[in-house]
C-alpha cells in the first residue's frame, strides 16, 4: 500500500514534499515559545545527540585535563575485526551491497571468504571553555578506504548552537538505524557524512531542530559512447530535520534540496534540483524492546542510499531527448531490537526495500528493486562485543531478471 502511494507520486510532488518539510521545520522553530531557551542537554560526541548503534560507548576513553580544569582531551579507540562468508557471488566487503549482487552471472554461485581489521577506529575529542561558551572539537578516523587507506569519518568543531566540518548529514536519523554487523545496514538506512555548516537547537518539551548547508552529493551517468567534460557543482545542498520525543516514541521528519550540475554535450552547464523527504520513528515498547522505522522518497538522492557506485545514479542522460533527468527512488525499513540478560545480549531483525522508477531508455541491467533482510545477535562482555549475523538480499533489474545473495558475517569490538 505504502509503496503504491509512493510510486504514484510525481517528480514535482517530491520537491513540494521536501519544501514542505523544510518550511514546517522553520515554522515550528520560529513560532515555538520555547525557542532560544537554554539547552538542558550536555554535549556528547556529536551533540547533534546522534549516536550510531555501532559507535563506542561514551564511558570509554583516556582523559587529560588542564590544571585549571577549563580544557580536557579525550583519546579513544576501538579495535575492530570483521569477517564474512558469501555464498552466491558477492565479493566480500564490510557492507552488504544489493547493487553488487550478480544477475545472470557465471560467478553467481561462487563462495567468498573475507576478513579485515580496517574498520578499527581512532578518535580525539577536545573541550575548551571560552568567553562565548564551551567549544568542542572531534576527529574520528578508520582505515576503511580502498586499499586499507586512512579515512576521516568525523572532523568538526562545535559551539552551543553551531557545527562546522564533516559529520552526519541532516537528511538522516542516525538514532533509528538498526544495529547490524554489516556496516551499512538496509539500503535506505541513510548514514552519509558530509562537509557542512549546521545550526542546531534543542527547545521546548524535547524538540530538536537541525538545519545545514552541505556539500551536495551527486552521481551522474553518461553513456560510455559519449565524451563529456567534468563539471564542478554550482550550489550547496540544504537539509533540515525536526524531531519530537515522547516517553515511548520519537518521530523525525527530514528534507533535503540537493542541486546537481552536469555538462551538456555542447559544453554548457545544466543545473537540476534534486529533493528528498524522510520520515522515521523509534518506538520503545518496553525498556528492552524497540521498533525502528524509516521511509524515504525523492529524486536525485540515490547517492545517499547504501548502494555501491555504478549501480544507481542521481542523474541519468537521456539519449533520446539529449537531456539529463533525475532518478526517482523510494523505500524504507522496519526493524526490531530486543535486549536480554541485563542488556548483555542484543537481538536484532531488520528488513528493507528500495525501488527505482524505470525509464524506457535505461539499460536492461539497470537496478530496479532490492530486498534486504538481516538477523543478528550481539553479546557484550567486559570491554568487548561480539556479533554474528545472517543477511539475505535480492536484486531485480529492469529486464525482470533477479539475483540472490546470502552471507554469514561476524564482528569483534574492543573499545578503549
Amino acid at each position: 500500500m505504502l509503496l503504491a502511494i509512493l510510486q504514484s507520486m510525481t517528480s514535482a510532488s517530491i520537491s513540494h514534499i521536501s519544501a514542505s518539510v523544510l518550511l514546517l521545520c522553520l515554522a515550528l522553530i520560529t513560532v515555538s515559545p520555547a525557542h532560544g531557551q537554554k539547552k538542558s542537554e550536555s554535549k556528547d560526541s556529536t551533540e547533534s545527540i546522534e549516536v550510531h548503534p555501532q559507535d563506542s560507548p561514551e564511558s570509554k576513553g583516556f582523559y587529560i585535563e588542564s590544571p585549571s580544569k577549563t580544557s580536557r582531551i579525550r583519546i579513544l579507540g576501538s579495535i575492530r575485526l570483521f569477517g564474512s562468508n558469501d555464498f552466491f557471488g558477492l565479493s566480500g566487503g564490510t557492507g552488504f551491497s544489493l547493487g553488487e549482487i550478480p544477475v545472470n552471472s557465471d560467478y553467481s554461485g561462487e563462495n567468498t571468504f573475507f576478513m579485515t581489521a580496517n574498520i578499527t577506529r581512532l578518535g580525539l575529542e577536545a573541550t575548551q571553555e571560552t568567553g562565548i561558551g564551551e567549544l568542542f572539537l572531534r576527529i574520528e578516523t578508520d582505515f576503511n578506504k580502498d586499499g586499507n587507506g586512512f579515512r576521516i569519518r568525523h572532523a568538526y568543531g562545535q559551539t552551543n548552537f553551531l557545527i562546522a566540518g564533516q559529520t552526519w548529514t541532516s537528511f538522516s536519523d542516525i538514532e533509528t538505524l538498526p544495529n547490524t554487523v554489516d556496516l551499512d545496514g538496509p539500503p535506505t538506512a541513510i548514514s552519509k557524512r558530509t562537509v557542512q555548516i549546521k545550526y542546531y537547537n534543542n527547545f521546548g518539551d524535547r524538540w530538536r531542530f537541525r538545519a545545514s548547508v552541505e556539500v551536495p552529493s551527486y552521481s551522474v551517468s553518461v553513456p560510455d559512447t559519449l565524451s563529456v567534460e567534468p563539471v564542478s557543482q554550482s550550489f550547496p545542498a540544504l537539509a533540515m530535520n525536526l524531531k519530537k520525543d515522547w516517553n515511548i516514541i520519537g518521530v523525525k521528519a527530514a528534507g533535503i534540496i540537493n542541486p546537481i550540475s552536469a555538462r551538456n554535450l555542447d559544453g554548457s552547464r545544466v543545473n537540476l534540483l534534486g529533493a528528498g523527504a524522510l520520515v522515521s520513528a523509534k518506538i520503545n515498547l518496553t525498556k528492552t524492546t524497540e521498533i525502528l522505522f524509516q521511509g524515504v522518497y525523492g529524486s536525485g538522492i540515490a547517492s545517499f542510499l547504501n548502494l555501491s557506485g555504478g549501480q544507481a545514479y542521481d542523474v541519468n542522460f537521456n539519449p533520446n531527448s539529449q537531456d539529463y533527468e533525475l532518478t526517482r527512488s523510494y523505500g524504507g525499513f522496519l526493524a526490531i531490537s530486543q535486549k536480554l540478560f541485563r542488556n548483555s545480549l542484543d537481538v536484532n531483525l531488520a528488513s528493507g526495500l528500495v525501488n527505482f522508477r524505470m525509464q524506457d531508455y535505461y539499460s536492461e541491467d539497470a537496478f530496479e528493486r532490492g530486498l534486504y533482510i538481516a538477523a543478528n545477535v550481539f553479546f557484550t562482555f567486559n570491554d568487548n562485543k561480539v556479533g554474528l549475523e545472517y543477511t539475505y538480499g535480492e536484486k531485480r533489474v529492469k529486464s525482470g531478471d533477479k539475483g540472490y545473495a546470502s552471507r554469514v558475517a561476524f564482528t569483534f569490538y574492543y573499545d578503549f
